[in-house]
């Protein structure tokens, strides 16, 4: 498989390695999650709404909870240790159309040329800017009606039915 812009040159500090310790990426992972939760879910929130999230650490933090309720106006909601599981469906049914588009848009795309040597250079800039755009094209495809079937598929039925 090719890749136009390998993720060591995305990710690494110039001069630098793009390798993380384990305390690094969960403080970034913990940053990453709550600026989620301040900038773009409190655009989307109407009160009061229930947010799930998986049990991971730090998606479900005191700060977390704090963001959710007292920011947002919403409560958050963890799922059960080891549900995730369950509610592989919505990883098939709204994951797979999403990386499904991305790659058929990706497909489609003209090449950007430049000095893949240089990961600073405008082309490597570019290249970013094309892999958002895809992301954001790709899920704009992914449609209402499939996440809502997702999610009714997801849900378990009291009586099996």
């Amino acid at each position: 498989m090719y890749y136009d812009l390998p993720p060591r040159y995305i990710w690494s500090v110039r001069g630098g390695s793009s390798k993380i310790s384990a305390g690094e990426k969960h403080s970034m992972h913990m940053t990453a999650v709550l600026t989620y939760l301040r900038e773009v879910l409190s655009e989307s929130i109407e009160e009061p709404s229930v947010v799930l999230l998986d049990n991971f650490e730090c998606h479900v933090s005191d700060e977390s909870y704090k963001i959710m309720y007292e920011e947002l106006g919403a409560h958050l909601c963890p799922l059960p240790p080891n549900s995730t599981s369950v509610c592989q469906p919505l990883d098939v049914g709204v994951m797979a159309p999403l990386k499904r588009n991305l790659r058929n848009l990706w497909l489609l795309e003209e090449q950007i040329v430049g000095d893949d040597e240089d990961p600073f250079s405008s082309t490597a800039c570019q290249k970013r800017m094309a892999m958002v755009k895809r992301a954001i094209a790709a899920w704009d495809m992914v449609s209402d009606d499939v996440i809502r079937r997702s999610f009714q598929k997801a849900i378990p039925q009291i009586g099996g039915g």
